[in-house]
């Protein structure tokens, strides 16, 4: 089976067989093999070792990291063209009423408003979101998300500081906020959109409609007061791990929320998953590490000090 699919040349697969097998590869130009082994090197088939020998990378380990690549890459392509195909519908639309405007479009169903909305989120340069406690994040597309913002997409995000007791969730937003996906928490619900270049902004068609009908808005007024809502929100926002926090661990930080937010510690080590007693080992630990006498201290200090 050839490896041309995954960006290889065919002298440069034949280098990389040929070092599988122990074989020296034949070649009329001297110079056409190091350069084939440094471009194996790139894509992570060949390695030298401390003598400056070339040594081939499993194939188990460097062809199924090309894979994985390649369907990232082909995600991410695929995305852009959905992109261009949202275009061809704008168009056609503009096209049969040449005198007004599309401003205002209506997307039923949640499959077609995450399609909607990644087809151009994925392709922009800014996108905003504020995510209220009862739309919990989706994971669908995470690898392309991050990838875009490794490629200097700028993302932010305000979330519900409920929502953080859900595991999944914080570990989720910890991720993307690390990888420069800048969350920020607010106490109260929230309006939720998502803003994409400062162009355009889907809302939910209804106020309690939860996701099952969002409306895509790019009249520049509307566009312009919900981005003016955003920016008052982050300001008064606080960060997912400020800059003074002590380095807590996931399960640390959620140990807090539940401890400033839960009254019971039946129901504290239930939403964890733990025992009643790893929970309250949990808690003394803390409380002990903000030097507070009881919890009520406890919680008080640490959302004093940002930890929360």
């Amino acid at each position: 089976m050839s490896l041309s699919s995954l960006g290889l040349t065919d002298f440069e697969e034949c280098v990389y067989r040929d070092l599988l097998s122990g074989r020296e590869t034949a070649t009329d130009d001297p110079d056409d093999l190091p350069a084939a082994l440094h471009r194996l090197a790139d894509l992570g088939l060949v390695r030298f070792d401390e003598a400056g020998h070339p040594v081939p990378v499993e194939p188990e380990i460097g062809v199924s990291r090309l894979i994985r690549r390649r369907l990232l890459e082909t995600h991410v392509q695929q995305r852009r063209m959905s992109a261009a195909w949202e275009a061809v519908h704008l168009l056609n639309a503009q096209q049969r009423d040449s005198c007004r405007t599309v401003t205002i479009e209506q997307i039923d169903g949640t499959d077609r408003i995450y399609e909607r909305i990644c087809s151009l989120a994925l392709d922009a340069q800014e996108v905003l979101i504020m995510q209220p406690e009862h739309l919990r994040p989706c994971t669908d597309g995470l690898s392309a998300r991050l990838q875009r913002i490794a490629e200097g997409a700028r993302w932010r995000t305000i979330i519900s500081r409920k929502s953080l007791l859900d595991p999944a969730v914080m570990d989720l937003c910890v991720t993307l906020h690390r990888a420069s996906d800048h969350h920020r928490l607010m106490d109260d619900d929230g309006q939720a959109m998502v803003i994409v270049d400062r162009s355009v902004v889907f809302v939910p068609s209804e106020p309690d409609g939860g996701h099952r009908s969002a409306l895509m808005i790019s009249q520049t007024g509307v566009v312009a007061a919900m981005t003016d809502l955003f920016e008052r929100v982050w300001a008064h926002a606080q960060d997912l791990e400020p800059c003074h926090a002590p380095g807590l661990t996931p399960r640390e930080r959620r140990v807090l929320y539940l401890l400033a937010s839960t009254h019971k510690d039946e129901v504290a080590a239930r939403e964890m998953g733990v025992s009643l007693r790893t929970y309250r080992r949990h808690v003394a630990a803390l409380l002990e590490r903000l030097g507070a006498a009881n919890r009520f201290q406890g919680a008080l200090l640490a959302k004093q000090q940002g930890w929360i």
